[in-house]
């Protein structure tokens, strides 16, 4: 909420000034406002759609509460986004909490028509429901990542034959050129762009998800995952127990070594802590991505994701530092500081490929298993919509999308 309020402080007084001082002085006219105007909730965010009409400037207004409107939204301590096209995806706000949006629209800086019927939202965290998506091509789709850019917020996934597949700015997944015809297994996500990585050595870098260049790793091994941190240190883990490390944006790589010969299958980033997962339940730990150190032995099953999460529990105040493993016949481990480790009570016997956290953990694995928990400790099934095995899943503006096996292309709905 009070993202809400200080944006309200910054454009109120200027979108004041501009609804009084336009009033048609260019000749401009009112419009109707768009008859489909729509609004989705998300996980902390809503999705606000509907079809434009050729020339029209739309402004939306939303604030707290039950109904704002294109008058009264100053008064109820609103915002109001200028020029907005659709979809538009609005961040930031609290989960169990009212909305309110509303539309009008203008032509040639006239002044703003009748707004739409208010609508009203309530965000709720995502993961209990999935819903699936067009196919993304054929090939098994093996990673994905997602994160802002300078363009936008966009998302990444990759996959066996060179496959890559983005949506930029919000907008529709499309095929990219990579360049390369390897098997990619796992995409990453930096301020200095997104990372695909693959078969003998591979990694593509993109500074926009768009464009993609072939990087020299110095390893043939097969490169599995990836992970960067605010010091923009990209890490990337592989077969063999290859680790992989760029201090520059991911133009000149260093093999520093990681003390096993275990394969190595993803790797995460949380309170200053790198934490890399594989075969035999191997855990490794470093702050820098030189130095590792290996963590808890608790089970010989191969661990094929790991996820950080701060989890606030039921009453408290102060969040709880979470690190959480998962991998083959339903594995799950969880650390508060990444080195000590305890098994969680076993939940499934599926394969668990993949895990993320975005205000709860959400787990993927074979056969469309799909798995959700607060706290990494407590876990309840959820129905996937697919029967397709799940090989990657991340957080993105509105909630959740997974893919797996035959382009299986999935995503949380409210």
């Amino acid at each position: 909420m009070r993202i809400v309020k200080r944006l309200a402080l910054i454009l109120a007084p200027a979108a004041v000034f501009i609804l009084a001082g336009c009033g048609g002085a260019d000749g401009g006219n009112p419009a109707d406002p768009p008859a489909d105007f729509r609004v989705t909730p998300g996980d902390g965010s809503a999705i606000v759609s509907w079809t434009a009409e050729p020339d029209v400037e739309y402004w939306l207004f939303f604030g707290v509460g039950p109904d704002i409107t294109t008058s009264n939204w100053t008064q109820r301590g609103g915002v109001v986004l200028t020029a907005v096209t659709s979809p538009r995806i609005i961040t930031g706000l609290v989960n169990g909490t009212t909305y309110s949006f509303t539309i009008n629209g203008r032509k040639n800086r006239g002044p703003g028509g009748p707004g739409a019927p208010t609508q009203n939202i309530v965000p709720q965290l995502a993961g209990a429901n999935w819903a699936p998506n067009p196919p993304l091509g054929t090939q098994n789709l093996n990673g994905i990542a997602a994160g802002a850019l300078a363009n936008g917020f966009d998302i990444v996934t990759v996959g066996d034959a060179g496959t890559i597949y983005s949506s930029v700015t919000n907008g529709p997944m499309t095929a990219r050129t990579s360049g390369v015809t390897v098997n990619l297994h796992g995409a990453a996500y930096g301020l200095a762009g997104f990372l695909a990585l693959g078969d003998n050595g591979t990694i593509l870098h993109s500074p926009n998800a768009i464009e993609w260049t072939a990087k020299t790793s110095g390893t043939t091994a097969q490169l599995r995952g990836g992970v960067t941190n605010p010091s923009a240190t990209y890490v990337v883990v592989g077969s063999g127990g290859t680790i992989v490390t760029s201090t520059d944006g991911g133009n000149n790589w260093t093999t520093p070594g990681s003390g096993t010969t275990n394969d190595l299958h993803a790797v995460g980033w949380g309170n200053n802590l790198f934490v890399a997962v594989g075969a035999l339940g191997t855990i490794l730990y470093g702050q820098s991505g030189d130095g590792w150190f290996p963590g808890s032995e608790l089970t010989t099953n191969t661990l094929r994701g790991v996820a950080y999460g701060a989890v606030l529990a039921s009453g408290t105040q102060v969040p709880t530092n979470m690190y959480v493993a998962v991998g083959d016949a339903g594995t799950v481990l969880r650390s508060e500081d990444g080195q000590v480790w305890t098994v969680v009570a076993p939940f499934t016997t599926a394969n668990l490929r993949a895990i993320s956290f975005g205000g709860r953990f959400v787990a993927v694995g074979d056969d469309g298993s799909t798995f959700t928990s607060q706290d990494g400790a407590a876990w309840e099934a959820r129905t996937s919509n697919t029967t397709a095995d799940l090989h990657g899943v991340v957080r993105q503006l509105s909630g959740y999308t997974a893919v797996g096996e035959g382009g299986a292309n999935i995503s949380t709905v409210q």
